[in-house]
């Protein structure tokens, strides 16, 4: 069944994704009557990689680029090189914190706010390696409890800052966190009255890339960035794995051309908001299923 899905979808998708440009017919073709799960799967195993044609992007990201970031050290793994290249451009670069990141906090011995203390502190130390102002920090303990709040105060970021590049995890990431964070997002995006490129980067999961990003000159600075979270690399080596993607992703260019890349799913405001629309009544649609049984 899946085999045969992943057909079907390629012979759909072949002629439409080799530039930023089809966007839009991707949206409506793959998110009109597919289930979420299985875009998910294709997603995670990397399956558009070998059709997809992404175009290459250069810093600046617009006049003032925001990072949301669910959990300390997202904002470095999935587009530490595009802050870093936004900073050396000249041009605003900002990090915004969701979560207190402290879950499993019990486990560890530790108090919520002493774990969310350690994990925010790591956080500004890696936002130092690249000179950029330190990080705005939610501190939310869950973004589904806190939905509402969330979208407020992402909102008035975007305003405070007239944001114009918007960094977000990829929103068929397999963390629920990043999922939701899509979800508040896109809600945040609808009062927004200008113009805002939405750039959905990779963590736990692959995304569909139609916007790709050399750091070679920047890839000395985002391992730097990565080292500073002593935390998350005691439970998993987040700098190596990181490094190792991001030396894979040279494949989307042609051989030479770079070491490093970083991949992004590129969306204008509107277009972003229905993608996102149309993912979370999936996901209900999904969670409604399982409750029947």
């Amino acid at each position: 069944m899946i085999r045969n899905y992943l057909r079907a979808l390629y012979r759909m998708l072949y002629p439409l994704l080799y530039s930023r440009s089809q966007f839009k017919l991707f949206l409506g073709v793959t998110l009109r009557d597919i289930d979420l799960r299985m875009h998910a799967l294709a997603s995670a195993t990397d399956y558009f990689s070998g059709f997809v044609r992404p175009v290459p992007v250069t810093a600046p990201f617009g006049h003032s680029m925001l990072v949301v970031a669910p959990h300390q050290d997202d904002e470095t793994i999935g587009c530490g090189g595009a802050l870093a290249l936004q900073v050396k451009s000249g041009s605003a670069a900002s990090v915004l914190l969701l979560t207190d990141g402290a879950d499993g906090c019990e486990d560890l011995g530790m108090t919520r706010q002493a774990m969310m203390e350690l994990r925010n502190e790591e956080s500004r130390r890696a936002a130092e390696v690249i000179h950029m102002e330190p990080p705005v920090f939610l501190g939310l303990p869950s973004l589904a409890a806190h939905f509402d709040e969330a979208v407020t105060r992402v909102r008035n970021e975007i305003l405070r800052r007239t944001a114009d590049a918007v960094f977000i995890p990829f929103v068929l990431d397999g963390h629920p966190d990043h999922r939701t964070a899509n979800f508040i997002l896109a809600e945040a995006l609808k009062d927004i009255e200008w113009n805002v490129r939405v750039f959905q980067y990779e963590v736990w999961g692959l995304c569909v890339p139609n916007v790709v990003l050399v750091i070679d000159d920047v890839m000395d600075a985002k391992i730097a960035m990565l080292e500073q979270f002593v935390f998350a690399n005691s439970a998993l080596d987040y700098t190596n794995s990181t490094k190792g993607l991001n030396m894979f992703h040279s494949r989307m260019l042609g051989a030479g051309t770079c070491r490093y890349a970083e991949r992004f799913f590129e969306v204008p405001r509107e277009e972003y908001i229905d993608l996102v629309t149309r993912v979370r009544a999936a996901a209900a649609a999904s969670a409604a299923a399982e409750r029947r049984g």
